[in-house]
C-alpha cells in the first residue's frame, strides 16, 4: 500500500489499524479483485471513532482516487456531513464500504457468499477493532449485512441498537439513490433529515444507555449473559449492571 494512501486516508492511525489496512490492502479471497484489481481503504478517524458511515463499495473514482466516497454519491454524502461540522468530522468520523473492492460495473453482487467473505474478514473486524459509538448504514446492502434488514424505506429515520457492535445505528437511503431520485424531493428530504438527527441526537441517545459505558469486561459478561437468556440456557432472573 503506498505511503500516500496512508497519509491522506488516514492522517494520525494507530499501528494496529495500520497492520490491518496492510492486510486489507493484500486481500486476493474473491473474484470482486479481479476486476479493477485495486482495494480501497476507508478514511477518516481511526483512534476512537464516534461515527462510522457504511456504505455499498467504490466505484470508478474511488479506484482511481483510492479514497472511499469521492465520486458524485461521495460528494453528496459529504455535502451533507460538512452542514454539521462541528460533529462530522476527521477527529470523530470514518467512512467505509461493505466492499472493499469495486464491483463489476459497479453492480452490487448477487452472490451473497462472495460479499459475506469480504464482510467478515474486513468490514467486521474493522468495526471491531474501531469500536465506533454510532454506525450510520447508507443504503440497502449495508442495511442487509450490517443489520440483517431489508427495505431501506421502512427502516431508515429510526434509532437501533445492535449488540454484536456496542454501537447504536441510523439507517438512510444511499446518496447514489439521493441522486438518482431528485425529482421525488422527500427523498433528499428524508436523506437530509436523517443525517440531521444523528447530528443533533447522538449525545443523548448513546450517553442515556449505560450499557455504552461499561468496561470492556462489564459489557462482556452482560453479552454472554444476555445471549444465555436468549438460548434458554438460564433463566432471566434480572438485568446485569
Amino acid at each position: 500500500m503506498e505511503l500516500s494512501v496512508l497519509n491522506c486516508n488516514f492522517p494520525a492511525a494507530p499501528k494496529a489499524y495500520l497492520d490491518y489496512a496492510a492486510e486489507k490492502d493484500g486481500c486476493r479471497q474473491c473474484d470482486i479483485f479481479s476486476h479493477y484489481r485495486k482495494v480501497i481503504q476507508s478514511e477518516g478517524c481511526t483512534t476512537d471513532p464516534t461515527f462510522m458511515f457504511i456504505g455499498e463499495g467504490p466505484g470508478q473514482d474511488e479506484v482511481e482516487q483510492n479514497r472511499p466516497f469521492i465520486g458524485r454519491a461521495g460528494q453528496r454524502l459529504r455535502k451533507e456531513i460538512r452542514k454539521h461540522r462541528k460533529v462530522f468530522n476527521k477527529e470523530t468520523t470514518i467512512i467505509s464500504n461493505v466492499l472493499g473492492c469495486r464491483p463489476l460495473d459497479n453492480k452490487f453482487p448477487k452472490d451473497t457468499a462472495l460479499v459475506d467473505t469480504c464482510v467478515e474478514l474486513w468490514l467486521f473486524r474493522e468495526i471491531e477493532l474501531l469500536k465506533p459509538k454510532v454506525i450510520i448504514v447508507l443504503g440497502n446492502p449495508a442495511l442487509l449485512h450490517v443489520r440483517e434488514e431489508t427495505g431501506i424505506t421502512n427502516c431508515r429515520g429510526g434509532w437501533k441498537f445492535l449488540p454484536e457492535f456496542r454501537a447504536w445505528s441510523m439507517a438512510t437511503f444511499h446518496p447514489c439513490y439521493v441522486l438518482r431520485q431528485s425529482h421525488m424531493g422527500y427523498i433528499e428530504q428524508q436523506f437530509e433529515k436523517d443525517i440531521e438527527t444523528v447530528a443533533n441526537d447522538w449525545h443523548v441517545v448513546v450517553g442515556a444507555d449505560r450499557r455504552m459505558s461499561m468496561s470492556e469486561d462489564q459489557w462482556l459478561t452482560k453479552r454472554a449473559f444476555d445471549i444465555a437468556i436468549k438460548k434458554g440456557m438460564i433463566k432471566d432472573y434480572g438485568s446485569i449492571d
